[in-house]
Parts: C-alpha cells; sequence; structure tokens
C-alpha cells in the first residue's frame, strides 16, 4: 500500500468515454430490511470488514439502521481496493458522478452518511457528494493516532489532512487536538471514544480461554500474542517491516518451550513476513498464525486468551493493556511513539524484548501497575473506557436525525477537497 501511496506518475490518458469499472455497483437496493419506518437510517460504505464494518457494526445494535451502499462488488478485497483508489485518484470527476449515482436515490430517506476515514479520495468524494445534496456527514474514525503525529490522517501524497465532514466523533483529546491544530473547527467534534473498547471491562472481568481449541492450543499453558502491522503510511514500510520480523524472530527464538505463540496478521491482508518465518511457525506445533483472510479469533477473542501481546506499535497493545494483560512495544527501529504515556514497556532489541518477556510471564503484576489508565482515558477516549462509547455515538445520530444537531451542514462545501485545489 505503501508503493500506491508514494509519488506516481501523472495520468496521461484519462478516461475520455469513461464507463464505470467492473467492480463498480450500478443498482441502488432501496429496500431497507428490518428497520421500522420511523427509525432513522445512515448510509455508510463497506471497507475493510475489520475496520469500517466493524465500527458500523457496534454501532447499528443501538437504534439507529445503517445501510450499504455497495457501491463496490468487493471491497474485503485488498487487490480491488487498490483499484478504487487508483480510480478514485486518475478520475475524480467520474468518481464523484459515480457517488453522487449511488447517493441520490436516497434523498429524502436517510438521515446521513457515516465514514470511518475520508483522508483517501475513494471516500472523501462520498462526503462531497452527500454534502452537495444535503446529506449531513459524520466520521466515527476507526484508528486513532499511535505513530508519528505529524503523519497521522495524512494522505502522504496529495497531502489531505483534514476531516471534510460535518461531524466528527473523536476518540479523545488526542484526535482532537490534532485535527484543531490543522484547522478543523472545534464546535464540530464530539469526544466520544471509541466503540472499539466497549468490550473492555467484559474481558477484563473473564478468564475464558477456552477460544484457543479453535487454533489447537492448549488453554492451560501461557500465550504470547505477536500483533503483526501493515506499517505502510507512517513509517519507512521496508525499514519497518525488517524490524518487525526480527521482532518476531526473537520472539520465536525466546519463546520454545516456554510458551504457546499466536501471530495475528494484519487485517489488511498484507503479506509482511518472509515465507520462511510463517513456514517455521506454522510447522511448529505450539505456534499458529491466525490469517486474516479466515480469521479463526476476533481481536476481542484474542485479547481475552493472551497473557502477553506483542505488537510494533498495534492498537491491541492498548487493547492488552486495558484489559489488564502485559503488553509490549518491541520497537526495534526508531519512531515517533506515544506509549510513554501510557507506561507499557518498550523493547528496542532482542535483548530487551526478553527482559520484558520473561518479566511479564514470571511477574505480570509488576507491568501493569505501572499502566497510567487516566492518560490513556484521556487520550484515547472522553476520559474513561466505560462501554458506552457506541451509545454516546448513537446519540450523536439521533440528534442528527431529529435536527437537533447545533452546527451547520455543508461543511464539505466551505473546505478545500485537497490542499491545492477548491473543489
Amino acid at each position: 500500500m505503501k508503493l500506491f501511496f508514494a509519488r506516481r506518475k501523472s495520468v496521461k490518458e484519462k478516461r475520455e468515454e469513461a464507463s464505470p469499472p467492473q467492480w463498480f455497483e450500478r443498482r441502488s437496493d432501496l429496500r431497507i430490511e428490518g428497520s421500522p419506518h420511523s427509525s432513522p437510517l445512515f448510509l455508510y460504505q463497506s471497507w475493510i470488514p475489520q475496520h469500517t464494518d466493524k465500527i458500523v457494526d457496534a454501532l447499528r445494535q443501538r437504534s439507529t439502521f445503517f445501510k450499504d451502499l455497495k457501491m463496490f462488488n468487493d471491497p474485503s478485497d485488498k487487490s480491488q481496493r487498490v483499484e478504487i483508489l487508483r480510480f478514485a485518484e486518475d478520475n475524480p470527476d467520474y468518481y464523484r458522478r459515480m457517488a453522487l449515482h449511488k447517493l441520490a436515490p436516497y434523498r429524502g430517506i436517510a438521515s446521513g452518511l457515516v465514514v470511518t476515514l475520508d483522508w483517501i479520495p475513494a471516500m472523501r468524494h462520498l462526503v462531497y457528494a452527500a454534502s452537495q445534496i444535503g446529506l449531513p456527514t459524520i466520521l466515527v474514525p476507526h484508528e486513532s493516532v499511535f505513530a508519528k503525529q505529524s503523519m497521522y490522517y495524512v494522505h502522504p501524497r496529495l497531502k489531505i489532512d483534514l476531516p471534510a465532514c460535518d461531524i466528527v466523533c473523536a476518540w479523545g483529546d488526542l484526535q482532537e487536538s490534532i485535527f484543531i491544530e490543522r484547522g478543523y473547527p472545534s464546535h464540530r467534534i464530539v469526544k466520544t471514544g471509541s466503540p472499539k473498547f466497549d468490550y473492555i471491562e467484559r474481558v477484563r472481568a473473564s478468564n475464558d480461554r477456552s477460544a484457543l481449541r479453535v487454533l489447537g492450543l492448549e488453554p492451560s499453558l501461557p500465550v504470547i500474542t505477536f500483533v503483526a502491522q501493515p506499517l505502510d503510511s507512517q513509517y519507512d514500510q521496508k525499514e519497518a517491516r525488517l524490524a518487525q520480523e526480527n521482532a518476531l524472530r526473537g520472539l520465536v527464538s525466546w519463546a520454545s518451550g516456554r510458551a504457546q505463540i499466536i501471530v495475528r496478521m494484519p487485517p489488511s491482508r498484507d503479506e509482511v513476513f518472509t515465507p520462511q518465518l510463517i513456514d517455521e511457525i506454522t510447522r511448529s506445533s505450539n505456534m499458529r498464525v491466525d490469517r486474516a483472510d479466515l480469521y479463526l479469533l476476533t481481536p476481542e477473542e484474542t485479547i481475552e486468551v493472551s497473557d502477553v501481546v506483542v505488537s510494533v506499535n498495534s492498537t491491541m497493545l492498548l487493547e492488552a493493556a486495558l484489559c489488564g494483560r502485559a503488553a509490549i512495544s518491541c520497537k526495534f527501529l526508531e519512531f515517533e511513539q506515544i506509549w510513554d504515556g501510557l507506561k507499557i514497556p518498550v523493547a528496542s532489541d532482542s535483548r530487551e524484548l526478553t527482559v520484558a518477556l520473561e518479566l511479564a510471564l514470571s511477574s505480570r503484576d509488576e507491568i501493569i501497575n505501572r499502566y497510567d489508565y487516566r492518560w490513556a482515558a484521556n487520550a484515547f477516549s472522553n476520559g474513561a473506557f466505560d462501554g458506552g462509547a457506541a451509545n454516546r455515538i448513537s446519540s450523536v445520530l439521533s440528534d442528527i436525525a431529529l435536527t437537533k444537531h447545533t452546527f451547520p451542514l455543508g461543511f464539505a462545501k466551505t473546505t478545500p477537497f485537497r490542499p491545492d485545489s477548491m473543489f
């Protein structure tokens, strides 16, 4: 993905007599299954299942109903997403028309459009199209900043770095401050926390490790999970992936005979490790690779069955810490990291990783007692991880549907699509 976002040659041959690509779904199905006529309906566009779709699923369980625009026939397929991203950039006018074609039938029916990111043109055009036909637009971010703040929510090539939505349901102080510093109006931000943390209290009180049997592992033995990342947009990808592989090799070498290992692959389906390393892990009797094409455990189940969670910089480090698990950042390369505020162990090489792993398995409370939960609650939530983020977002959506909101609509009409444009 970093290769896609890198500077590309200008496209000389635009689609003069353009026709929709094969992945575009022309037909709009206006049927709203299971939705009472009086309930508010919000639109969304499916993207990565474990990101956008998961956020929507969490909100769908409330009194709000959601309808997938189904603009694409299989956005879960990474190769198709790359095609969509490229088409949206190379054919902006035609892509905007495609977005309008899908949205227009919902005028007077839908209460708004929900997106979980709008810095990529494929989603940003949807936001501008929705604004054009008078639909409120709401950003519910599926991720926050965990590396270099100046690169968070930034398109590496187009330099888009500001939401275009009418309102942002921010995780907490950190996200809010970044957007305000870049010029997004503070009155359009509501700190709600993220639905992805609403399960924390349940897992924190749980000791159910039975899901390990799905992977063929033994619930009575210690488990260390390595959460792999694509490391594509906020790092030097080649250097970062090499450092990540070295960290996993260090873990595999140390854990032999000491613990079981789960390697959770990125939901983006990037192949981030060499085939030789994956083969070594899959041939082991006490190590498993959980692949994104057919995950066997959800992220929540993965943390629930883990004693220790290791990653370069995944959100799951924060989730593990909040759930009372030992979390270790394997920072085998130099980058800006915010985990100093959370006070989780940070290993910069194999020796430090070994020390942290030994402490995590022998004296886990020593690690857990250092965590600064108050800092985390303010930086990544509205002051508490109370399981109520989805309810708070649903309340925001309800106010929008009932026109009780206090912000003017049409923010996209007042902000450039990208810094060097005025559309």
